[in-house]
């Protein structure tokens, strides 16, 4: 196993282990590698040196605790939005247009649309917001 240090386009750092050198590769080409904090998937290796231990206590900073204060804030929306709306997954158009037009008491929810269905949800003038955020997926 390999670990290496990735960059994604937006300037995150990360780090991910490898079977092997060449396994990176085939991986970034098929595109099957994810920046961790924002889904990109333009992702490169970052200059590796060796790591030298100290026997200081020193702790070093996490892929967390680098977060820019917009990537917290961004968490923190995310945390309250999951806790306080229901999630009606592929239902999403279906429930939004119904609390729209009266047939079901309107709640906050979320879930998933196609672009076309957040096309016609936006024509019939249902009120709706895209989320700053994929799926939960990580690296």
């Amino acid at each position: 196993m390999i670990r290496y240090t990735l960059n994604c386009k937006n300037g995150h750092q990360f780090d991910s282990w490898f079977s092997n050198s060449d396994s990176f590769e085939k991986l970034r080409k098929k595109g099957l590698l994810e920046c961790a904090v924002c889904s990109s998937k333009e992702v490169e290796k970052s200059l590796m040196a060796p790591k030298i231990t100290s026997s200081s206590d020193k702790k070093t900073e996490t892929l967390i605790s680098a977060q820019s204060d917009l990537e917290k804030e961004i968490k923190a929306l995310k945390h309250k939005i999951k806790g306080t709306a229901t999630d009606v997954g592929e239902n999403f158009s279906s429930e939004a247009r119904a609390m729209h037009y009266g047939e079901k008491e309107e709640k906050p929810i979320i879930g998933k649309a196609t672009m076309d269905e957040a096309k016609d949800l936006a024509e019939e003038g249902v009120p709706f917001i895209p989320l700053p955020w994929s799926d939960d997926k990580v690296n």
